[in-house]
């Protein structure tokens, strides 16, 4: 059977297309139209993408708690919506880490217990059916090909994939480091296997207008060997334990790349290390920007 053009499935492929530019430019506000209007209609998946999109701001004014009071009239019929609520009640908005400074210039900070073990946990759980390996894009074929720098699964929660869970980790981060939950980039999950790594890299992007001044790696399990993150030209070696984050600095007073926070995350030796990363720019950074990485 055709599905109809106001369908409530119509509705929420065409709120889809709109946010994801599939027929043309993205039209944010068209999205939001569409999925109201799906969501009016009974669509689970529309009401909760709507939720997502209000909590982090996208197209909208960020509401948290009408992002909430979506989701609470949505629980009954949808799991993943009530199991978002349950888990807010546990994890605070806020909590101050314990600060360990590993270097005053360039900066260097160890944000201990900055995420609890549940927390982390979360971050695992949610993004494992999503993670890929890590490929890029082949200038003389246009196919995929391995990551010359690192060897990993990753993925990102964009802003449909970053519910009210990861929206107010994200905004944890932005307090620790007094920053604007804004201005950081997607947070980026990456699962290390026995032997991979990422190799010696520099996180600030040449030519770039909105450059990253910091980057927060959080450290999601242990259990692992090696894997620590390297400083080599500092001489520094990183390992933390389980909600553990390291926080630095990429750039100079003057906003050039600092080069001295050239660093690797050496190879897993055994087990296997997760971790969340959220690089953070100088002002408001567009989520769907082309990623980086």
């Amino acid at each position: 059977m055709a599905v109809q053009p106001e369908s409530p499935d119509a509705l929420f492929e065409l709120a889809r297309r709109r946010l994801f530019a599939l027929d043309g430019p993205r039209d944010i506000r068209g999205a939001h139209e569409a999925l109201r209007k799906a969501a009016g209609k009974g669509h689970i998946d529309a009401a909760r993408t709507r939720a997502h999109l209000i909590a982090n701001g996208t197209g909208v004014r960020a509401d948290p708690d009408e992002a909430k009071r979506i989701l609470t009239k949505l629980a009954p019929r949808d799991p993943y919506a009530a199991a978002q609520l349950e888990f807010l009640t546990r994890f605070p908005a806020k909590r101050e880490p314990l600060r360990e400074a590993i270097s005053e210039s360039p900066e260097i900070t160890l944000l201990g217990r900055l995420l609890d073990a549940d927390e982390c946990r979360y971050l695992m759980t949610l993004a494992e059916p999503d993670l890929r390996p890590s490929f890029v894009i082949d200038p003389a074929t246009g196919g995929r090909m391995p990551h010359p720098v690192r060897t990993s699964f990753g993925m990102s929660y964009g802003p449909t994939q970053e519910d009210l869970v990861v929206n107010r980790l994200n905004r944890r981060i932005a307090a620790a480091t007094n920053t604007r939950a804004e201005a950081g980039e997607p947070l980026h999950i990456l699962r290390y296997e026995p032997g991979q790594e990422y190799r010696p890299h520099l996180d600030a992007i040449p030519g770039v207008a909105n450059q990253r001044t910091l980057t927060v790696i959080v450290y999601l399990n242990d259990g692992y060997r090696g894997g620590e993150t390297d400083f080599p030209d500092l001489g520094i070696s990183v390992g933390g334990a389980a909600g553990d984050a390291l926080m630095f600095r990429n750039v100079t007073a003057e906003g050039r790349a600092d080069t001295r926070t050239r660093h690797s995350g050496l190879p897993v030796t055994k087990g296997v290390k997760w971790i969340a990363t959220r690089w953070i720019r100088q002002t408001r950074h567009d989520p769907w920007a082309e990623p980086a990485y």
